[in-house]
């Protein structure tokens, strides 16, 4: 992948990592862990978000080659970590019960909640939700394709249009949190469960899918 096309390098980037970010699916998800907060701790806690998938994005950009060499890891194996994780998140989601029985049960599940929600922040809403295995393994392989061999100043020029890329991402997921209040409420209860069930059930097989590419790959068949 060379300098000369800039435009093309930030179009890879960003139609590689849009299914496996998928910025609209995950602000419905996370919106189901955000929907006690007011708007001041929405915005806070969006932004740590953001953060956190901003540091493990950028992170395995600018460290890729090192951490793949300096553990001896393959792109498959971060497929099939990455997919196995999406795959549990999306299951989980897809099993959990939001029913509630009366309103002392209601006060108690939002406490809970909200005293657990900065420990949620990072695992599982940054990781592996909102940036995940299929992200990682996405990132590294648009890194392996656009370096150019002898020329630092090139290779981290494109190194830049994939950042980004991710960057523009994530700014997409940010619209998605801070206005999820807005969106909730126009699709109300039963309409954000639906939604959220779908989404879910469209996060376990995007899951699947990158798993079953990272084995095919190891074992060297051709499956999707």
């Amino acid at each position: 992948m060379q300098l000369h096309d800039p435009i093309f390098l930030f179009t890879t980037a960003f139609v590689a990592l849009f299914p496996v970010v998928n910025p609209i699916g995950d602000g419905f998800i996370i919106n189901g862990f955000l929907k006690d907060l007011d708007e001041k701790q929405r915005k806070t806690a969006s932004q740590k978000i953001l953060m956190n998938c901003l540091l493990i994005g950028i992170g395995s950009l600018v460290a890729g080659q090192f951490i793949l060499q300096i553990f001896g890891l393959a792109i498959p194996a971060i497929q099939v970590g990455g997919g196995f994780l999406i795959c549990k998140t999306g299951l989980e989601t897809l099993s959990g019960d939001f029913i509630l029985s009366n309103k002392d049960n209601q006060k108690e599940i939002k406490q809970i909640t909200m005293e657990e929600l900065e420990q949620k922040l990072f695992y599982p809403l940054s990781f592996p939700i909102s940036v995940g295995g299929g992200t990682i393994s996405v990132i590294f392989t648009l890194m392996a394709s656009s370096t150019i061999k002898g020329s630092f100043l090139h290779t981290g020029i494109n190194y830049l249009i994939i950042a980004l890329a991710f960057i523009v991402m994530l700014s997409i997921l940010y619209v998605f949190l801070m206005q999820g209040t807005v969106l909730m409420k126009k699709l109300g209860k039963s309409g954000s469960l639906i939604i959220n069930k779908l989404v879910a059930f469209i996060t376990f097989c995007i899951g699947i899918q990158i798993l079953v590419k990272g084995i095919s790959q190891i074992f060297h068949i051709n499956v999707l």
